[in-house]
């Protein structure tokens, strides 16, 4: 029951997620996502992945911080990306299960890293990459919904870039 559980709750996870690279600004798209992570969070309890599901709890303490400050304008200071490393690292060290449970541990970085950064397309060319290296430690954990999700989310952001990318192009004539 709780592998059923958890798959439904890995839709709700997907269809959030893959919502959220529509939004144009990041702030939006890190709220949006916050609410993901806590889907995956539960997701990955239920499945025994504590790995991820630590790493998305970190996610989404990180979005909200970094919310709070897109949100006012404010340059994030480099303490926080600093201090969120740091804790990833030493959870990830906590945690560690074997080469499997360091893939959230590396992700987590790279989206916190370029979450850092003003410009929302360096965040979504991360998360798309990320949604590729998220299929295979699916695969392994047995979140199979999330492996759609993972198609769904790359794809999704692809067509976000394009989109994005089109939409300047106009401009320049």
């Amino acid at each position: 029951m709780e592998k059923l559980l958890a798959q439904i709750i890995g839709i709700l996870a997907i269809i959030t997620i893959t919502i959220s690279v529509h939004f144009k600004k990041k702030n939006h798209m890190m709220l949006v996502q916050s609410l993901a992570h806590l889907f995956y969070c539960t997701q990955y309890i239920l499945l025994g992945a504590y790995s991820a599901a630590y790493m998305d709890g970190v996610a989404i303490a990180r979005n909200l911080i970094y919310y709070k400050f897109d949100e006012t304008k404010t340059k994030i200071p480099i303490i926080f990306p600093i201090l969120l490393c740091t804790i990833i690292i030493i959870i990830g060290y906590f945690n560690y299960d074997g080469l499997l449970s360091l893939i959230p541990i590396v992700i987590t970085l790279a989206y916190t890293i370029s979450a850092t950064f003003k410009n929302p397309k360096i965040f979504k060319c991360t998360f798309g990459f990320c949604a590729l290296i998220w299929l295979y430690y699916n695969y392994k954990c047995g979140a199979y919904v999330c492996i759609i999700g993972n198609v769904m989310e790359f794809s999704s952001t692809a067509i976000a870039l394009i989109k994005e990318r089109k939409r300047k192009k106009k401009y320049f004539f």
